[in-house]
């Protein structure tokens, strides 16, 4: 059966891949289409059971099962002067997810990778980048036209098997706006 879900926490197209990949590793549960302006999702499930399965699933990623809020409702506002990204790591086939509540409203990350030395930087609809591993913050400030103009946080995350990884933020210091770079 073909379910319509919504997700008030869905944003951007990196919350509606993080939503296929979760409901595509349930099995008899398959990610249709998503609409990140509706916050809503199509999926088919082999069975009504399934659905609690998927619900549980997409709560573990941030995606709560719930009525999606009207179109054009802003976020709560966020001083910015004071935030710093608090991380959440899950665990996936090729390495972890390393995800972020981002002020934007989007639930922005990096996918690492582990059977890759080195990865290009994730980006965010509002223009911060993000990268994870070994010389973190001097790989994004490369991988930057002008490193100047970002505010950079660096932190460290334990990822599930249980390795330390520096992980490099970089806010651009004017326009880091939800749908700013799109």
């Amino acid at each position: 059966m073909q379910l319509l879900l919504s997700s008030p926490e869905i944003t951007c197209d990196h919350c509606i891949a993080t939503i296929q990949r979760a409901v595509d590793a349930i099995e008899g549960a398959r990610f249709i289409e998503g609409n990140p302006d509706a916050r809503t999702f199509s999926i088919e499930v082999a069975s009504g059971g399934l659905l609690d399965a998927v619900g549980v699933a997409l709560a573990a990623e941030g995606y709560p099962l719930g009525e999606a809020p009207a179109p054009g409702a802003s976020a709560p506002a966020i001083d910015l002067s004071s935030w710093t990204p608090e991380y959440r790591v899950t665990d996936t086939e090729a390495g972890a997810d390393v995800n972020y509540a981002c002020p934007c409203s989007c639930d922005a990350g990096f996918a690492f990778d582990r059977a890759q030395a080195e990865q290009a930087p994730e980006s965010c609809c509002c223009g911060r980048q993000i990268v994870v591993g070994a010389d973190a913050e001097a790989r994004l400030r490369s991988a930057l036209e002008d490193p100047a103009a970002y505010a950079f946080d660096v932190q460290t995350v334990t990822m599930p098997w249980g390795q330390p990884l520096p992980v490099a933020l970089a806010t651009p210091a004017t326009g880091a706006e939800h749908g700013a770079t799109l």
